[in-house]
């Protein structure tokens, strides 16, 4: 009774393991076309050169502009609202090409944009993003694009799990009352040693 238990255990543990890594994006490769993405400025469909697995990937069509990466909703972007537990860690990834041009991409998860990265010319290469909160049973990603010469790039292979660990929390930094303590503390420790010096 005692092992059945042990393995039982093992089971679930591995079950919830495997819960965890599942992603949540629907046709994180395009293969069912453009089911589940909302997109603009990119074209959607079948096409080994471009697509990191084949057959499906989203190629950008057009966005030179400056301002094609830092608004959302707006620009070329590729954008799905994914199913997400509040206070919950999610890890992203996805595989992006650069065949010439100045390439670059952005991410905004939750409404907040991550940060924006250049994309360099080359083959298909992975970006990943780790530790994004969600805040709602609903969390919209949207990745943004630009090329110089408009539509040398493309996108493949989205990838969002639950993390597996959360993020460690930042050091909390002292208030000013804790600062009076531990400089009070200091030198009474201070005046202590320097009296027993001089009773010596």
């Amino acid at each position: 009774m005692h092992h059945r238990s042990h393995l039982l255990a093992a089971v679930m543990a591995l079950a919830a393991g495997h819960a965890a890594a599942t992603n949540i994006v629907q046709n994180a490769g395009f293969e069912l076309g453009t089911a589940n993405w909302e997109y603009q400025h990119f074209a959607i469909g079948p096409s080994p050169l471009w697509a990191h697995t084949d057959p499906g990937m989203a190629r950008l069509t057009y966005c030179a502009d400056a301002d094609c990466l830092d608004t959302l909703n707006d620009g070329a972007y590729l954008g799905q609202l994914l199913p997400t537990t509040p206070g919950q860690f999610y890890d992203l990834s996805f595989w992006v090409r650069s065949f010439n041009g100045d390439s670059r991409l952005s991410v905004f998860w939750d409404g907040a944009l991550l940060g924006q990265q250049a994309a360099p010319n080359g083959p298909m290469r992975k970006y990943s993003f780790s530790g994004l909160v969600a805040s709602a049973n609903a969390t919209l990603l949207q990745v943004h694009a630009f090329n110089s010469l408009n539509q040398h790039m493309s996108f493949d292979d989205f990838n969002v799990v639950q993390a597996a660990v959360a993020p460690e929390p930042a050091a909390a930094i002292p208030e000013p009352g804790m600062w009076t303590l531990l400089l009070a503390a200091l030198a009474a420790l201070a005046a202590l040693a320097g009296s027993r010096r001089r009773s010596r």
